[in-house]
């Protein structure tokens, strides 16, 4: 079966489907095993899997002051849902309407266009006014209208449950590790390059400077060690990540710029994928160029060693 997308509920016309319903922001370890008891469960009764989500990630509508980012942009969030396996996905706008609709009118029109005879959730689920549509309040629907919840408990991992808002946090504070151990894969920076001050080519430290999603969960300023991957190329190259506000330079525009390792090409207006590896330092104001770049040749020393103990995977 060829994979649809849609982005309105008539978009689609199906029979008889399996359902699963979430944000997915990140489709971190806990998202995948959800993805695939449903998918696997669409396998055994000859069924599709529908994937519904929404965007933009409600909490960035609803409640903006607390919303801290999202940990991977509209774009690649889709392409991971469709790489896990989903027969149909369906992005649902969401608005602040949306968020007035019950749980009944929203589980009646995914109904209509779905055919769904089993709606899987993780167990702290809920949607509609005021949340109200939980998984109890789904099962009484589901047995009014016919079809069945599946309600899944979710993934223990480092540091307790695994959430979007642990692996948030985990991001901000630049425990990059433990954001790798609850995602799955190490967290990504997908992003234009795009021209900046060109200083780094002057001091020897050419960098892509990369302009990530807008409200994309900011990282912990510092160096990192990273790879990046380049449109159409399967390799993977080692790099050193610098994100802050350059403030040996003074430019005070917070940047991400990366700069590959034994690499000399024009990269401006690609779109890249920086994997961040591993925080070396936080960020720091030098008071002269010539102790910048001596700092910057220690970073590279130490980066050319964490690959040497933990070698990217070749293609």
């Amino acid at each position: 079966m060829s994979t649809t997308i849609a982005t309105a509920f008539d978009q689609l016309d199906l029979t008889a489907s399996i359902v699963t319903i979430g944000t997915f922001d990140g489709v971190h370890r806990g998202h995948q095993m959800l993805l695939q008891r449903a998918i696997d469960r669409g396998h055994e009764l000859g069924l599709p899997c529908v994937v519904v989500s929404f965007e933009p990630i409600p909490t960035s509508i609803l409640r903006p002051d607390r919303f801290r980012g999202r940990i991977c942009g509209a774009q690649e969030k889709q392409e991971r849902l469709l790489s896990a396996g989903a027969d149909v996905l369906l992005i649902v706008e969401f608005t602040r309407t949306l968020a007035e609709w019950s749980a009944e009118e929203f589980i009646g029109r995914l109904l209509a266009v779905t055919g769904m005879r089993e709606l899987w959730v993780g167990e702290a689920f809920a949607l509609g006014k005021n949340r109200a549509g939980d998984t109890a309040h789904l099962e009484g629907l589901g047995d009014r209208l016919g079809f069945v919840v599946q309600a899944v408990a979710r993934l223990a991992g480092a540091g307790g449950v695994i959430s979007s808002s642990l692996i948030r946090e985990a991001v901000i504070s630049g425990k990059v590790e433990v954001a790798a151990a609850l995602l799955g894969r190490h967290f990504n920076v997908r992003g234009e390059v795009i021209r900046g001050f060109q200083f780094g080519r002057t001091i020897g430290y050419p960098t892509a400077n990369v302009a990530p999603p807008d409200g994309l969960a900011p990282l912990a300023d510092g160096i990192y060690a990273s790879t990046v991957r380049l449109p159409g190329d399967e390799n993977v190259y080692p790099s050193m990540t610098y994100v802050g506000t350059r403030p040996s330079v003074n430019s005070g525009a917070r940047a991400i710029e990366s700069h590959l390792l034994d690499f000399d090409a024009d990269l401006y207006g690609q779109v890249i994928d920086v994997s961040i590896r591993h925080r070396f330092r936080p960020d720091q104001h030098f008071p002269s160029i010539d102790e910048l770049v001596a700092q910057l040749r220690r970073d590279e020393a130490e980066t050319r060693a964490y690959f040497a103990s933990e070698p990217p995977p070749r293609n």
